[in-house]
């Protein structure tokens, strides 16, 4: 998988995203990855989708990386 099919897959973002132990570690998280990304939607949308399980995630109170 070359680095730009890397940055499209939502697993990659969301083990990234893992690394946030609460909401407001993951707002800035995810802030920077679009403002890196916001002109490939692509990319923009594996964001959001990997922000979305987190936030369920942590919301579960799932915080340990897996």
């Amino acid at each position: 998988m070359n680095p730009e099919q890397q940055l499209q897959d939502k697993m990659y973002w969301l083990r990234k995203f893992r690394m946030a132990k609460n909401d407001k570690t993951l707002e800035r998280m995810v802030s920077r990855a679009i403002d890196e990304y916001h002109s490939k939607s692509q990319i923009a949308a594996a964001i959001y989708l990997a922000e979305c399980q987190r936030e369920r995630e942590l919301t579960l109170g799932r915080y340990l990386d897996s």
